[in-house]
């Protein structure tokens, strides 16, 4: 455990505001808990509190979180505000019970020393009052759930008026996108007074600060400590140290003219194997920068069999230029032992873009869609007033149409309807429209990281490791506890599944996928039996809900080969089959799917602890990895290869089938490493550095 130094200065995290647009007078302005998703998806909105009612005994909660959000929208709606007093927990419970009260709870604290007299006399603001919420953790048909167990709505004092109440500690925040604008108007000379004036001349005379002039000037003091060479060069000294302890962990950096570190990027051991399971798709989130020490935070993500997020790496950029972003894909590309992912999933950035396109050429980039519709009202709330909703409405559809030619030509019809034509976001938009609309995006493999489900978990990370405000050594620790629970998050055991059908095919599915995967299966299968099947003159079949009389979706069966695809391109997407699809089987008497699409990817086998424990498996792909890196350079070599391999193939068969000892098989070495295609002769381009 690295031992934190104390805290130096607050750390600035903040959500980039440059619009990938270009235009350097264009900001983004993020409002937290509205980051909504156009999705299809069927996902649970988040809790909105518009109208709080008090609390109630027996009211229940999912988390503890959530009870204390809720207290505080109603302590703040009353008058009032709330702090954690105290909690209980044990080893096999964990913390069970937590007590919230209000700001002004407990008797008046007197002074007993001598010592203490000295201080500055401060104005207590305890005053006896007896107002809590007391909560308790049950579980509830095996879920861990809150449940308010007694409520104190008693108080003593008087309580606030909407103006006053926001005065209060607990609610004077100063937003991120404040935070930026605060300290470039200190860096440009500017009085903490005079930054005052400006923020509420832009926000609009009628608009009142969330914050209070002491807060800024709180913060820019605060900023002032931060010892930013040195903290940044001491990560690198933890780092070296991390790795004497550790031979799995692995990090690169780069120095500057002045010898200073530069970049720095790092991954654990853990997360080197967790990439080896579930590197096929990756989210590299560079959306946070720390204006402080002046780093880009760069994070690659990805998404294991029972849909969890697993954290694959970390990077600190100084700039986000072009040969920065190429450095770090380079730096993950050696740590992941050349590995290149089938799709990387990020926001929009043209030099981010760039380098993906010259390091990763291989691999498909898609923009996040969550990351697309964050920045829709900061484009076009102005513009359109009152009719934004109903644009955000159609955008939802025309993102999730099937056909490109229809997302083409009803785009231009959004364009017309609400006076868009000239609008340079539509532009930048509609141009880049095969990395992030679903009609272009149709048969490549995306695993589920598009819904808003996985956003929120990839937020929860985060904003994990990037809450605690202290120095960037602390931040490394930060960083290192969470990504060991996220890494860890597919072993976990296996929750019952419930059939609801009772076909043969959802009994097969269930003794092989995750629970996780099983249910996107089973939801298909129950829609399948509301489609119709239609046989066509050329042997597929159109598929529609039963209530439709047009459209719906083709579907081929090529019984020969097993062989089946739908227009809707679900599987390819996913690897989960769609309705579509099964309805077709249905038809054709399948009691048993075809092993093709049960992808190993969803199945339970495919674990980080089996990856863990098979060190066969990590030499085997090594050796496969650079027999295919060297074979490549030649076609004399690739002939040799091919040769030697199909001899060493027939021996191998001809020996023992099985000698005791089980492994876990995996079907197919990394994509972009196969034995077949070098065996076969192909022409192949080497991406390893």
């Amino acid at each position: 455990m690295i031992t934190s130094k104390a805290q130096t200065g607050i750390n600035c995290w903040i959500r980039k505001q440059q619009c990938p647009c270009g235009e350097r007078k264009c900001y983004i302005r993020f409002e937290d808990g509205k980051n909504e998703v156009a999705s299809s998806s069927s996902e649970p909105s988040e809790i909105v509190y518009a109208d709080v009612v008090a609390p109630f005994i027996g009211q229940t909660f999912e988390t503890d979180d959530e009870a204390f959000e809720y207290y505080t929208n109603f302590a703040r709606k009353s008058g009032f505000a709330i702090r954690k007093e105290s909690s209980r927990s044990n080893q096999d419970r964990g913390v069970y019970s937590r007590v919230f009260v209000c700001h002004r709870y407990g008797p008046e604290r007197h002074r007993k020393s001598a010592k203490a007299e000295r201080k500055r006399d401060r104005k207590t603001t305890v005053c006896g009052c007896e107002s809590k919420m007391y909560i308790l953790k049950k579980i509830i048909g095996g879920v861990p759930r809150w449940s308010v167990k007694q409520f104190v709505n008693e108080h003593n004092h008087e309580l606030l008026k909407d103006d006053q109440v926001r005065l209060l500690p607990a609610y004077r925040k100063i937003p991120d996108a404040d935070r930026e604008r605060i300290l470039l108007l200190h860096k440009a000379g500017c009085s903490v007074r005079h930054i005052m004036k400006v923020l509420q001349v832009e926000k609009g005379e009628e608009e009142q600060l969330p914050f209070i002039e002491r807060d800024v000037r709180n913060f820019v003091q605060s900023c002032k400590k931060v010892d930013r060479e040195n903290d940044v060069s001491e990560l690198l000294n933890v780092c070296k140290t991390v790795k004497e302890r550790d031979a799995d962990f692995v990090y690169d950096f780069t120095m500057d003219e002045n010898a200073k570190l530069a970049n720095i990027a790092w991954a654990y051991g853990d997360s080197v194997c967790a990439y080896r399971a579930f590197g096929d798709v990756v989210v590299f989130d560079a959306t946070y920068r720390e204006i402080t020490y002046d780093r880009l935070l760069g994070v690659w993500f990805g998404i294991d069999n029972h849909g969890k997020t697993i954290f694959f790496g970390c990077v600190l950029l100084r700039d986000e230029s072009y040969h920065s972003f190429s450095w770090a894909l380079q730096a993950f590309l050696q740590f992941m032992q050349g590995r290149c992912p089938q799709t990387i999933l990020t926001d929009i950035d043209l030099a981010l873009g760039d380098a993906i396109t010259s390091v990763l050429p291989s691999s498909k980039q898609v923009f996040c869609i969550w990351h697309i519709v964050s920045k829709l009202s900061s484009w076009f709330s102005f513009q359109l007033g009152p009719q934004y909703e109903d644009f955000k409405n159609e955008f939802d559809r025309l993102y999730n149409l099937e056909s490109k030619r229809d997302f083409e030509g009803q785009w231009i019809l959004m364009v017309n309807r609400f006076g868009l034509g000239s609008n340079k976001h539509i532009a930048l938009l509609f141009s880049h429209r095969a990395s992030w609309a679903l009609p272009y995006l149709r048969g490549y493999f995306i695993a589920q990281m598009t819904t808003a489900e996985y956003s929120k978990s990839i937020d929860v990370f985060l904003k994990g490791i990037l809450s605690a405000q202290t120095c960037l050594e602390s931040f490394f620790e930060q960083v290192g506890i969470i990504s060991n629970f996220r890494t860890q998050a597919g072993e976990q055991e296996m929750e019952d599944m419930h059939i609801k059908t009772s076909m043969p095919i959802e009994e097969h599915a269930s003794s092989i996928l995750t629970p996780y995967a099983f249910n996107l299966l089973q939801n298909e299968i129950v829609l399948s039996m509301q489609c119709a099947a239609f046989e066509t003159a050329n042997g597929s079949y159109l598929v529609r809900h039963h209530k439709r009389m047009d459209g719906g979706c083709l579907v081929s069966w090529m019984p020969k080969d097993e062989k089946i695809c739908c227009s809707c391109k679900q599987f390819e997407v996913s690897g989960i089959l769609c309705r579509h699809i099964l309805r077709v089987l249905a038809l054709k008497n399948y009691f048993h799917l075809p092993e093709r699409y049960l992808p190993i990817r969803w199945r339970r086998e495919s674990s980080l602890l089996h990856s863990k424990t098979d060190g066969w498996s990590q030499a085997f792909h090594s050796l496969t990895s650079a027999l295919y890196a060297e074979s490549s350079f030649s076609k004399e070599r690739v002939d040799y290869v091919r040769k030697e391999l199909v001899r060493v193939l027939n021996h191998v068969r001809n020996m023992s089938a099985c000698d005791g000892v089980v492994l876990n098989l995996e079907s197919s070495p990394p994509t972009d490493v196969r034995i077949d295609a070098v065996a076969n002769g192909s022409e192949c381009n080497s991406t390893w550095n």
